[in-house]
């Protein structure tokens, strides 16, 4: 089950209110929850999923260090971003100060099967730390007739009248997730 929070903002060119849906986090589910969740499927044991998913993330640096992209199947495609001061003169642009930064991109098959299979509820209050993401929202420009928020997709008006109501479904590279009862919490 998705938490939303209904929100209201107006649009800073038109100034027309908008009324739009924000993802509340629920919880941040630490690697220990998930590898209990994998040692419940047989396969690995709790100590090997915990290594595998410790060791990840510098198997994955070490490789976008070496300037690779890396894809995982079913997740998605880590790349970099590097970006660095212009200059109309090829001569004084120099990495000096160039800056990294780590794009995501989510798989064709995860995309589907949350827009597929997610549920919402609407909550009247986020949680202490959905708090952070709800306050973090942007305002929908209403551009064209679409809604926006920080953490939700987009859909037009009429999309959203076909299906009964303006449920945003998508996603950002915010992160978050839910929690299950014996999951850990940081």
């Amino acid at each position: 089950m998705i938490n939303v929070i209904k929100k209201k903002g107006a649009n800073p060119i038109t100034k027309q209110v908008l009324h739009f849906i924000q993802w509340t986090r629920v919880s941040t589910v630490v690697e220990t929850a998930l590898a209990k969740k994998m040692a419940r499927g047989g396969t690995y044991s709790v100590g090997e999923a915990s290594g595998v998913m410790l060791d990840f993330p510098q198997f994955i640096i070490d490789e976008l260090l070496n300037g690779n992209a890396v894809k995982v199947a079913g997740l998605g495609e880590f790349k970099l971003k590097v970006s660095a001061k212009a200059d109309p003169d090829p001569e004084k642009v120099t990495t000096r100060g160039a800056q990294v930064s780590v794009l995501f991109e989510a798989d064709d098959e995860l995309k589907s099967r949350l827009q597929n299979e997610a549920e919402f509820k609407i909550v009247t209050t986020p949680t202490p730390e959905g708090q952070k993401d709800a306050d973090s929202a942007e305002t929908p420009t209403g551009n064209e007739g679409e809604t926006t928020g920080d953490n939700t997709g987009t859909q037009t008006n009429e999309e959203a009248s076909q299906q009964g109501g303006s449920d945003n479904q998508g996603g950002s590279d915010n992160g978050g997730g839910g929690n299950d009862e014996e999951g850990d919490q940081n």
